[in-house]
């Protein structure tokens, strides 16, 4: 096995730096918004920090809700000690809430701050747009603002000065006196410029949209097919036959449900999710291993292993509960399964996958995929194992 630190520094010098943002950078023109952007007029007012992050009061009403959720908020901290059940409603409205709950004029326990800093640090890594909040959207919001400031090597003066123009500010000695401690403890990032935002090297915008024209075309033929036939059912929310199958993507497809992943599920579903990849990851390693010692040869081995896999009854790690956690984001084969052969033109599918995924492949490497195919199994790209395997596959072609 190459070493860890040499694969990491050839990497870099042939481009692979930029996959490095694949788990949290994905189409710039998704949702940006410039954090001088004017709150609007009527409704919640939103004071952007950074371009994911925002400062605010607490919602009091289903329409702030709304509002909130209109200008882009995908996840809440909530500071709010004094409301309980805030936290919940905020969760039925659609958001990802992180509740940390401070009384009123208090500062955080360390410990917990951290906690919470780790979650933001991850949202924002993930392309989220995060709300902090207390009930006015003052002390607490100032001082765990302040924090994220010198957890991001910022300074206590140069925090300051990012959030003199809003009015979350520490209020009271307790919240300063945090923030004095915690500010020696981070300490001042002087090896280069700190920055609050990440580099969005590559563009995902236009891939997407090409993946989500063929998406949209198979769907299409798969209605019509449907509506012909009339006994097909929907995998993943009908019947749940296809999930026991082996199923292997291209790099759009891994990229695209990778995406899908982080943007919309909770932290926790993610996590329980790339567990489950994991547990499957190992059992289908575990099958090519015993079959590459028979006699299938190499170039059957995926055919082999596909009809191993479905007699083991091995379970998609999406689903949950007979149902397709990404149902609508679900990969195009399982979106065709069960539609006759004759309805779909699934080489033309491939063909265009391939030719995006190659796109998408010098992109982010600079080097071209040529006539070979860079695909990963499902369990793969949810447990976020493409990647090591994206890393091999370059170290090979550099060869």
């Amino acid at each position: 096995m190459p070493d860890t630190e040499t694969i990491w520094h050839r990497a870099k010098r042939i481009g692979l730096g930029a996959l490095q943002k694949i788990q949290g950078v994905w189409a710039k023109g998704e949702n940006a918004r410039n954090p001088s952007d004017a709150c609007p007029a009527d409704g919640y007012p939103l004071t952007w920090i950074t371009e994911n992050l925002a400062v605010g009061y607490a919602p009091m009403s289903y329409a702030d809700l709304d509002a909130i959720g209109a200008q882009g908020i995908d996840a809440i901290i909530n500071l709010c000690g004094e409301f309980c059940d805030l936290h919940e409603i905020e969760e039925k409205a659609g958001f990802e809430v992180y509740y940390l709950p401070i009384p009123d004029e208090c500062a955080p326990d360390m410990e917990e701050m951290e906690k919470t800093l780790a979650w933001l640090d991850e949202a924002i890594y993930l392309g989220k747009k995060v709300l902090v909040h207390c009930r006015h959207g003052i002390g607490r919001t100032g001082t765990f603002v302040t924090s994220y400031l010198l957890r991001r090597g910022l300074g206590m003066k140069v925090a300051a000065k990012k959030l003199k123009r809003t009015s979350a500010q520490p209020t009271n000695y307790n919240q300063w006196k945090l923030l004095k401690q915690y500010g020696r403890k981070a300490g001042v990032l002087t090896i280069r410029e700190p920055s609050l935002e990440g580099r969005n090297v590559v563009d995902l915008s236009t891939y997407f949209s090409e993946y989500e024209a063929l998406v949209r075309k198979m769907d299409e033929d798969a209605r019509k097919a449907r509506a012909e036939h009339g006994d097909i059912l929907k995998c993943g929310l009908e019947t749940k036959a296809c999930c026991y199958n082996y199923l292997d993507l291209q790099l759009i497809e891994v990229i695209y449900l990778n995406n899908a992943m982080n943007r919309t599920l909770t932290s926790d579903m993610r996590l329980g999710l790339i567990h489950a990849a994991g547990d499957v990851y190992k059992k289908t390693k575990k099958l090519s291993r015993h079959l590459a010692q028979g006699p299938c040869g190499a170039g059957n081995l995926k055919r082999f292993l596909a009809e191993a896999y479905a007699l083991e009854k091995i379970l998609c790690p999406l689903n949950q509960e007979s149902k397709c956690v990404l149902f609508e984001q679900r990969p195009i084969h399982c979106r065709l399964y069960g539609v006759p052969s004759d309805a779909i033109d699934i080489d033309f599918a491939d063909k265009i996958l391939l030719d995006i995924s190659r796109n998408v492949f010098f992109a982010f490497s600079g080097v071209f995929l040529e006539n070979d195919t860079l695909s990963f199994s499902l369990a793969e790209a949810v447990s976020g194992r493409f990647v090591q395997e994206y890393f091999y596959y370059l170290m090979f072609l550099q060869k």
